[in-house]
Formats: structure tokens, sequence, C-alpha cells
């Protein structure tokens, strides 16, 4: 039979243990607040914890329609980069063209430096510049606008061919035609050939040149003005094709 005086004697102990657990626990979170307190993370670590209930809870997060209207800005972000990008690859197409063209004008005027100026001034070539600002270019031969051939056969015009990706040739090979069929081909490796390999009526760039004239009584005193035009044929309908124009001074002093 058991002793009152023992069960009782048990539960006082007991009740002294839970007491005791319930005081550690106690001090333990104290303990825990203090430090977290004193390192500054106690109210974040409220905050995420109101901020975890709240994502819980579904009171955070974003509605359907600012979800929508986040999508609509988006959309017109990358529409207008679409159009800023299409925009550079048109200027820097543009800008190679141009590129290009004076290129093949500064070949053409450095190929006419290097004729006879007797030659370039044959009066017998020359005829009254309908558009003449002044005695310094009242005789001309040749046109900026116009293919010409002088009465002696010489001509002031031709035609270039460049080749690109993919190509009959390799891309940047350079084709020129004189009117009289003749051509010459320069190829990146640096062949060249006196045949045109491309077809006939084909023509990236025209390029065309014109010499003025002074009036002085000998050819040889006379002061010349060699201008050189180099057009893009390969432009689209309704655009204007990319040109340049080049200048030089030429006399025989």
């Amino acid at each position: 039979m058991n002793d009152p005086r023992s069960t009782d004697h048990r539960q006082g102990k007991g009740r002294q243990i839970v007491n005791a657990a319930q005081n550690n626990s106690s001090k333990l979170e104290k303990f825990s607040r203090t430090a977290l307190a004193a390192s500054g993370d106690w109210d974040n670590s409220k905050d995420s914890e109101e901020t975890s209930f709240q994502a819980v809870d579904g009171t955070g997060g974003f509605t359907l329609v600012e979800a929508v209207i986040a999508m609509l800005v988006s959309i017109v972000g990358l529409v207008a980069l679409a159009g800023t990008f299409a925009l550079a690859m048109k200027t820097n197409s543009t800008s190679q063209n141009l590129t290009t063209a004076t290129s093949l004008a500064q070949d053409r005027l450095e190929q006419l430096e290097t004729i006879a100026f007797q030659r370039l001034a044959d009066p017998g070539r020359m005829v009254p510049n309908p558009n003449s600002k002044g005695s310094n270019d009242a005789l001309m031969v040749g046109s900026l606008d116009s293919d010409v051939q002088a009465p002696d056969g010489t001509y002031y015009y031709d035609k270039i061919i460049l080749a690109g990706p993919n190509d009959l040739q390799p891309e940047g090979t350079i084709t020129v035609v004189k009117p009289d069929g003749t051509a010459e081909t320069r190829r990146p490796d640096g062949t060249v050939s006196q045949t045109n390999p491309f077809p006939a009526d084909r023509v990236s760039y025209s390029r065309r040149w014109v010499v003025l004239s002074s009036t002085e009584a000998d050819p040889v005193d006379r002061r010349l003005t060699v201008a050189v035009r180099v057009k893009n044929e390969r432009v689209q309908s309704g655009k204007a094709p990319e040109q340049v124009d080049l200048y030089t001074v030429l006399s025989n002093k």
C-alpha cells in the first residue's frame, strides 16, 4: 500500500522540476532578446516574421491589375529599344557605304593626278561650262551627273562592283568595269585579273568625274579643278542614295 506522504513528496519534486525548466526557458529567451537587440537584428527578425506571416496570410504580393500594368510598361520599353537597334543598324550601314564611296573617289582622284597635265588640259576635249561661275571654270569636260565620253573617245565614268557575303567572289572583291567592257578585279588576297566575274548588269557604285579649266591662252598655264562623284546604286526605292564628292586643284607649276 502506497504511503500518501511519499506521493506528495514525488509531486512536489515534479513541480520543482517544471518550475525550474520554465525559469531556465524564460532566462534563455531574455538572453536571446538581449543579444539580438545588441546586434541590431531583433527588429529585422520581427520584420522577417511579419513579412513571412503576411505572405502566408495572402495580404502581400501584386494584384492582377498591377501585373498587367507592369507587363505593358515592359512591352513599351522593348518596342522602343527595338526601334533604337534598327536605327543604329541603319546608321552603321550608311556610314559603311559613305566610307567605301570616299575610298573609291580618292582612288580615282589619285589616278587622275598621275595623268600628264597637258592631256588633262587638252583644249580639244574642252567645251564651254554652262554653269560657270568665273574664268577659273569656264571650260569643262566630263560630268558628275551623267555618263560623258569626249570626242577622242576618252570616257569620264565607270562602274564598280563590290562583292558581299556568300557572293560569286570572296567578300571584299572589287571589280571596276569600264564603258568599253574591259574590267579589272582585285581580290582581298592581293590577286588581280583583267576580267569581270559578275553579271554584266550588276553595279554597286557609279563613279563619274569632271575636269574644269580656266581660260589662259597657253593650256600649260591653266588651272584645273578635278571633281569625282561616287554614288551608291544599291539603295531601296524611295530613299536618297549616299554619294560622295571629292575635289582637287591641279596646276603645272
